[in-house]
């Protein structure tokens, strides 16, 4: 199914192919032939500053799809960002993809609520901890610390560090031109 993202009156962010520069088109085919198939919202954002989308779509493309954690774990990690930020729209759209993934309604809510979320899994737990030590808490205790490295290693703390700025961005740009949530019903 296919789900219309629409723009907010006064706040428009879409360039029509004809209106797109050479630059801009290309990244456009890029990213449609790419990991990713589809043209994100982030990204049609971005297009406004083709230098920029250019090095954020190649961030994007990293810890997004090539970074080795698991769906399950962005989707952990973004879920924080977004409620962090009150980002209504990566929420909206995020929790989809987590509850897709497995997460439960009780795991969903509790990360929009900022409230203590359990997984089972040590790296999914590691990493949620991770994320809320630097957004929420803005600090990574040395257990923690130890933790994450033994679990995610120092890569891994990378990817996650970067996926948490990556989707903070997103937050930002979505949260700036006011993307509203599709209707879906």
């Amino acid at each position: 199914m296919s789900i219309q993202i629409g723009e907010t009156p006064g706040r428009p962010y879409r360039l029509a192919l004809t209106d797109m520069t050479q630059a801009q088109a290309d990244l456009v085919s890029r990213i449609r032939s790419g990991p990713r198939k589809d043209l994100p919202v982030n990204m049609e954002i971005w297009l406004h500053n083709p230098q920029f989308a250019e090095v954020a779509n190649q961030f994007a493309e990293y810890v997004g799809h090539l970074a080795p954690m698991t769906r399950r774990v962005k989707e952990i990690t973004i879920l924080v960002v977004a409620a962090y930020w009150s980002s209504a729209f990566e929420q909206f759209w995020h929790e989809r993809l987590g509850s897709n993934l497995g997460l439960t309604r009780e795991q969903l809510e509790n990360l929009r609520a900022r409230k203590y979320t359990h997984f089972d899994d040590e790296i999914e737990q590691t990493a949620y901890e991770l994320a809320i030590g630097l957004l929420e808490k803005r600090n990574v205790d040395y257990a923690l610390y130890q933790r994450a490295i033994r679990v995610l290693g120092h890569g891994g703390v990378s990817d996650l560090v970067g996926l948490i700025g990556l989707y903070t961005m997103v937050a930002f740009s979505l949260d700036f031109y006011r993307v509203p949530i599709p209707d879906i019903s």
